[in-house]
């Protein structure tokens, strides 16, 4: 515990914008790590199937209590569908069949076959390369928690609280995030979690401030604790003195104010200081949050991810299903474009789906995206039939993940050619005409920019790869991710040479990693020539702001200074001061 009354600072990652004042909950969310692996007798298996299944229903109670809470302040549909997905989960052969499975073979306890069931489930998401989607194994955790909590009789978010209460946990689930009562809790601060969760997704949607990844924040304050909890920096103060207090007072109305003129300024578009248009995308998950993009102001879908139509099904999704998901966001995106990105999981997720088991010594490096669809021929045609009807009923592209080179890309436009080609056969309509583009998130993708723009119709940097493949390091991997920087001199590098190449072919090159979501970067990607940026849909309307403040030729100085520094904390330092010089009602800086 802390010293009472010092003032600690705590530095964690911000996940909902919004400063709170208020004081310190503490609530036990840590998982129960502590239970025995029981022999059973074969006259109690059917009994401890039963007890399973009553601590799913339970679960699945306390889930649709939680979307009711969610729908009674008039959240948006999609962000409930988070509610929903974990309902899918709790009737996931992978999870239920499985724990039946284990019960009925090993003769051990439901506690334990859970146990082993998770932690397979959890294996295969910790092998997928796309951090965004690799993120989702802690939707899979929470669930089967919570169904473990039931199993052994502990509850799960029964807690309560007073006015201006700002919640310290190991983590938050999105059912117990979404149960928090706003009207007393004025933040919240987790010891795990990333900007891009599920719980994330759920504060923002309640507009709840809230800070994630403070390692062991929940054991080191204590309860009644004064707080300031800054879910712009990603900054808590405990025990701040009068000064911070009344410091962190007038930054809470200055943000209010700011984001208010956002929200009001959202759908217009961004134009810097010297008049020169600015394309603001957004990035897709769900085909159901396409309208929340919209609203936010996106320009268009700049990434379209389809993993998660093979995720959480038994076998692989149809022609149909891949057509309905696609039209349904064509349709509404429309007039606008929107970049449906080909399949991009790891074989061994893949093959799982078909009941096959493939394991691969290094599977980041192995058979995954346009390698995996390059050898499945029939699934890959499968997903671009259902592109390219979907296209037309709009402004449709195609973009294909991880190519590395030539070959790979005049193989995969020459299975979509065979597939217009059966298409047109078969009097089937799509958009003859269909743009065609591929991610740059492999170092040597970006260092033949020049020879691969010949091919395409536009670039999109994926720099959340990018940075991982330039700098040799897994982001992941607590102890090497310190290393992660997207201002690392080779990084921007690569991006440059990808500009550079897309450019002097005549195409676009757009940017839909996480680097195109921060406003520290922006002066820098429209200095370097970016054409479009494509973010999550809260960073939107601050992207947009933030580019409004630059001045093109003032950018193009500031790259022609950075490319001259060394190292990225050089680079950090002197954007900083840019931004803190040129955009003073932009808080989120880091």
């Amino acid at each position: 515990m802390m010293t009472e009354r010092q003032v600690h600072i705590l530095n964690g990652v911000p996940a909902s914008a919004g400063i709170a004042m208020g004081n310190a909950v503490v609530i036990d969310t840590r998982k129960i790590d502590r239970y025995p692996k029981i022999r059973l007798s074969e006259d109690l298996i059917d009994d401890e199937i039963q007890r399973f299944y009553q601590a799913v229903n339970a679960s699945q109670n306390q889930i649709e209590e939680a979307k009711s809470a969610l729908e009674s302040q008039n959240i948006a549909r999609e962000h409930i569908f988070i509610l929903d997905t974990h309902l899918l989960m709790l009737t996931d052969p992978a999870l239920v069949d499985r724990v039946e499975e284990l019960v009925r073979k090993d003769c051990i306890n439901a506690e334990w076959a859970l146990k082993v069931a998770l932690q397979e489930i959890e294996k295969d998401f910790s092998l997928i390369e796309d951090d965004y989607i690799r993120s989702r194994v802690a939707d899979t955790s929470f669930v089967g928690e919570r169904v473990l909590r039931n199993l052994v009789g502990k509850k799960t978010g029964e807690f309560h609280l007073q006015e201006n209460s700002i919640i310290f946990a190991h983590d938050l689930s999105p059912a117990d995030t979404a149960m928090l009562n706003k009207n007393v809790v004025s933040g919240f601060a987790t010891d795990v979690g990333g900007v891009t969760s599920h719980t994330a997704i759920i504060a923002h949607s309640l507009e709840i401030p809230a800070v994630v990844g403070l390692g062991n924040a929940s054991t080191l304050v204590t309860p009644g604790d004064r707080i300031i909890l800054d879910g712009i920096s990603g900054v808590v103060i405990v025990n701040p003195s009068e000064s911070q207090i009344d410091e962190y007072q007038n930054r809470a109305r200055s943000f209010q104010s700011m984001e208010l003129q956002l929200k009001e300024k959202a759908k217009e578009p961004a134009i810097t200081k010297d008049g020169t248009y600015v394309k603001v995308k957004g990035n897709l998950e769900f085909k159901e949050e396409v309208h929340t993009v919209l609203d936010h102001g996106a320009e268009g879908i700049g990434l379209y991810r389809t993993e998660f139509l093979y995720l959480n099904r038994a076998g692989i999704p149809k022609e149909e299903q891949h057509y309905h998901a696609y039209r349904t966001v064509v349709e509404a995106v429309s007039p606008y474009n929107t970049v449906i990105r080909t399949l991009d999981l790891g074989g061994d997720k893949f093959y799982a789906a078909l009941g096959e088991a493939k394991n691969e010594r290094n599977p980041v490096m192995g058979l995954r995206a346009i390698r995996l669809c390059l050898k499945e021929i029939d699934i890959f045609k499968t997903q671009l039939r259902g592109i390219l009807r979907a296209s037309a009923h709009g402004n449709t592209s195609i973009m294909f993940p991880m190519i590395s080179g030539m070959e790979e890309l005049q193989r995969a436009k020459e299975i979509l050619e065979e597939t217009k080609l059966d298409l047109t056969r078969e009097g089937i309509p799509f958009d003859e005409n269909i743009r065609v583009g591929i991610m740059i998130e492999i170092p040597s993708a970006a260092v033949i920019a020049d020879l691969l723009a010949e091919e395409v119709d536009f670039f999109s940097l994926g720099t959340n790869d990018l940075i991982q493949y330039a700098i040799a390091i897994d982001r992941g991997n607590e102890y090497v991710n310190y290393l992660y920087e997207p201002l690392h001199p080779a990084v921007l590098r690569l991006i440059q040479f990808t500009i550079d190449g897309g450019h002097n072919a005549g195409i676009p090159v757009s940017m839909c990693g996480e680097m195109a979501g921060r406003e520290i970067y922006t002066p820098i990607l429209l200095g370097m020539g970016i054409d479009t940026l494509s973010t999550n849909a809260f960073a939107i309307s601050h992207i947009k702001e933030m580019a409004r403040k630059l001045n093109l030729e003032k950018c193009r100085t500031i790259v022609e200074h950075i490319f001259n520094m060394t190292t990225a904390a050089e680079i950090y330092d002197f954007m900083t001061n840019e931004i803190m010089d040129n955009s003073n009602n932009i808080f989120d800086l880091t």
